[in-house]
Order: C-alpha cells, then structure tokens, then sequence
C-alpha cells in the first residue's frame, strides 16, 4: 500500500538547520513506508459491537504502556460513540484474531478528548506489540521541526464482518508537517494542527493517492519520526517518539486536529463500559 505525503507546509532551510528542503524530502521519501510498517503492529480498530457476530468501526487506537500496565490509548468521543451500540464495545486484536470485547471502565479526560483502557492480562497480543512508555514526547517544543507520521483505519477503508471473524480495515499510514498558519479558531493551546490538504498529496511512488475521508481516524497516534537533531543516515524508526492522538478532522481548514501527549493526565474519570 502506498503512503501519502503531503508535500504542503515543508520546511523550508531556515526552518531547519539540519536538512535542507530537497534533503528532507528525500528523507521522507524513504522513512515513511518503513515508518508504515513498523507502526502497523501497535495500531487498533475501536469497534461498537452490533450483535453476537457484527461489529462497526468506529475509530482508531494505540496498543501502548502506560503508567506500567499495558493499555489502550484513543480518543474519548470514538469510545462514547462505540458504546452506544447494543452490545458495547470491542478492540481489534491483531490480523488473524477475534476482536476483544471490552468490559468494566474506561478512563478518560473529555476535556482533552483522550481515554485510556487498562487491558486485562488474557488480551491475546505480546508485549512487543505495545508502544513503550519512554518513546512518548510530552513536549511540543521540535514538532515544528520533525516530520510527523500518523496510522490509523479511516472509515472508508473498515467493514462489519462477522465478529468472530474480525472487522476488516485498510489503515492508512500518512506523513506531513505540522501546520503553523491559518489554523482553526478553536485550537487549543495543547493541540495542533496536522496538514491533511488532498492538492498537495502524493504517494511514496511519486503519483496522485486517491483522497481518502480521514473520518474514523479518530484516535490514531501521531508519532514524530525523530529526525530532528540526528542524522537521516543513522535514522531507524525506533527513534520515532509518539507526539499526540488525532481527535478530529477540520475540513475548512484542511487540518488534522490532534491533543498532544503533555496532556496526558495523571488523574481521569472514569467511564463504565457496562
């Protein structure tokens, strides 16, 4: 599958000392199928569960540590969404496995539009399967500077299939920078802005993608790659530090909107799932 890039909002050799503008797109050009690859195995489908054999795809999620347990990490509103189902709620588990029905609480921030939930030890994925607590930038201060990369299972792409079968979807793995200008009004002060504009997107094989609707996207990680302050040639995409997840999509302004891990709270309510 190719991985679209948006070639709008590139740094331009002042905004960046260490690469120039044709250096850092050839960058690009090599990191992110390598970047796609590698996310795909901490990445989930959030799923309402229909019936005893239907699920719907209501957004994405990361398979992350988080305060020493391993969890789920996603948006709040994709989780009070899927619930509404009559059935409540389910997680991907990984090609070839039955999704996991959740049960109990979830904890969230709606404020921030976050919502973690602590896994029960028979959730049938390795620990290397969920991304790990150091690797997760609470800072905003190099996003400017870094690519940022994020992978998730938009709508168009995801399908109710039997339940015990799986909820098929197609993620998406896609690259841009930061936007700095003609932002949403609405932005707060821990979120930003993702370029998502379909004029400047092309493919990692150089073609025009066909547009792809970034609704049920909602909660996929966005990662920095980690060039900023490295070499492209000792570059490995272990050092891509997760920046954020993806809460909505703002069409007017062409922008993916994502809360960014500093607000990560050490306190959340908490939200029964039965």
């Amino acid at each position: 599958m190719s991985t679209p890039i948006s070639e709008t909002n590139m740094p331009s050799a002042a905004e960046s000392r260490l690469l120039s503008l044709e250096a850092k797109q050839a960058f690009v050009q090599h990191a992110l199928p390598t970047m796609a690859e590698y996310s795909f195995s901490f990445i989930c489908s959030v799923i309402g569960v229909v019936d005893e054999t239907m699920g719907r795809h209501y957004g994405s999620g990361l398979r992350c540590v988080f305060d020493g347990r391993r969890a789920i990490l996603t948006a709040h509103h994709v989780i009070d969404q899927a619930c509404k189902e009559p059935c409540g709620l389910a997680i991907s588990a990984g090609w070839g496995r039955s999704p996991y029905v959740v049960r109990g609480s979830v904890n969230i921030d709606p404020i921030a539009d976050m919502a973690v939930y602590f896994l029960p030890d028979d959730y049938p994925c390795p620990d290397s399967a969920f991304w790990p607590a150091e690797r997760v930038d609470r800072s905003l201060r190099r996003l400017s500077t870094d690519y940022l990369f994020l992978h998730g299972f938009p709508g168009d792409g995801s399908y109710s299939s039997r339940l015990l079968g799986g909820v098929v979807g197609r993620s998406l793995p896609y690259g841009s920078m930061q936007r700095l200008e003609n932002l949403p009004a609405s932005l707060a002060a821990w979120q930003f802005a993702v370029e998502y504009d379909p004029a400047g997107l092309v493919s990692e094989i150089h073609s025009a993608p066909e547009h792809v609707d970034p609704h049920g996207l909602s909660g996929s990680p966005v990662w920095r790659i980690g060039v900023s302050g490295r070499s492209p040639r000792e570059w490995k995409a272990a050092d891509s530090l997760l920046v954020g997840v993806l809460t909505r999509w703002a069409p007017a302004e062409k922008v993916l909107i994502a809360t960014s891990t500093k607000k990560l709270p050490s306190r959340w309510l908490v939200q029964a799932m039965e």
